[in-house]
């Protein structure tokens, strides 16, 4: 099966924007809420994509 998105090889160096961002101290509660949000809603439609797929590949058997 192949995957969607890319793979990522840091060769043991943090990414490449760690080095202009630094180490930031954790997000406030609301901040770390909005993540979720947007992490759930990327997943929502990631979900819906597969169900197209799956229902392309039904539909064509």
């Amino acid at each position: 099966m192949w995957r969607r998105r890319s793979w990522r090889f840091y060769f043991g160096l943090p990414p490449f924007g760690f080095y202009f961002h630094g180490l930031r101290p954790s997000p406030s509660k609301e901040e770390y809420l909005n993540m979720l949000q947007e992490y759930k809603k990327d997943l929502e439609e990631e979900l819906r994509e597969l169900e197209r797929e799956i229902e392309e590949v039904r539909g064509s058997s």
